[in-house]
């Protein structure tokens, strides 16, 4: 929302430079958050929508979430193909036990 020849209250700064906020000032409506000029606010929420993490416990938390499901992923491979090897040697080993 964009909000025009409106003093923010107590001296208020701009969430994504900290510049004084003037008499036009820009605010995000559900985060209550105010940004000097348009530029920052489309700088800030370009920021969000490609990294929308405020704390670093958060970040850990994605990428150690990512790295197991990865992990998972290369085991459950590694697994039915080993499991498929034993399968032909075992097959192998009974057709020529039968043979002889």
């Amino acid at each position: 929302m964009l909000v025009n020849q409106e003093h923010p209250c107590h001296d208020a700064a701009c969430s994504a430079c900290d510049r004084p906020l003037g008499s036009s000032y820009v605010r995000h409506v559900s985060k209550q958050e105010r940004y000097c000029d348009y530029d920052c606010y489309r700088r800030q929420t370009a920021t969000d929508m490609l990294w929308p993490y405020r704390s670093s416990l958060e970040a850990v938390a994605v990428l150690t979430a990512i790295a197991s499901w990865s992990w998972m992923i290369q085991m459950g491979a590694l697994s039915r193909s080993l499991g498929e090897a034993y399968l032909r040697g075992y097959d192998l080993l009974t057709l020529e036990g039968g043979d002889g």
